[in-house]
């Protein structure tokens, strides 16, 4: 026995027949994703000379690497700290209690030695050392070489808002 077809039947008939249409319009024409680009940047394009790095002693060198932004919420800087330098004890906040920014940082000794100030201790560091600083350690690096400058690669993921200095 056949039934009448019914608007419920013809708008659910309509919606199938389109829902196929559609899967085959996309199969036959898909869309792709727009393709990833390469960055490149050299550590000597860029550095540049600062005082008091978080109001450490004496003059470093600094390279942020930007890498036309494609990095963040990940950030990379080569220090470069002449004997006696140092990057002044800091500590980073989730929130804006200090306006650092909310990092946690990852440091990576390239050459030279020094000491780190971790969280009240004082750690020595030399070329090969990894060390890790979260969100609300206090923290800081000094060059104590008498000669050789202390070369520091340093990596922080950012966990909270763009910090106001990128």
């Amino acid at each position: 026995m056949n039934r009448p077809i019914t608007r419920r039947d013809a708008i659910t008939a309509a919606g199938a027949c389109f829902a196929m249409l559609s899967r085959r319009l996309l199969a036959a024409a898909p869309v792709s994703a727009p393709k990833a680009v390469s960055t490149k940047e050299s550590e000597a394009d860029g550095m540049v000379e600062v005082t008091g790095i978080h109001d450490g002693k004496g003059k470093g060198r600094i390279k942020l690497f930007r890498f036309a932004g494609s990095s963040a919420p990940a950030y990379f800087i080569v220090y470069d700290l002449p004997p006696g330098a140092s990057e002044g004890v800091h500590t980073h906040f989730l929130d804006d209690r200090n306006k650092l920014g909310s990092y946690d940082e990852y440091y990576y000794f390239m050459h030279g030695q020094g000491q780190m100030q971790i969280d009240g201790r004082i750690v020595a560091v030399a070329q090969g050392d990894h060390v890790h600083t979260p969100l609300e350690v206090a923290h800081g690096v000094e060059n104590t070489h008498p000669s050789e400058n202390l070369r520091v690669f340093l990596t922080f993921i950012q966990r909270g808002d763009e910090p106001p200095w990128i």
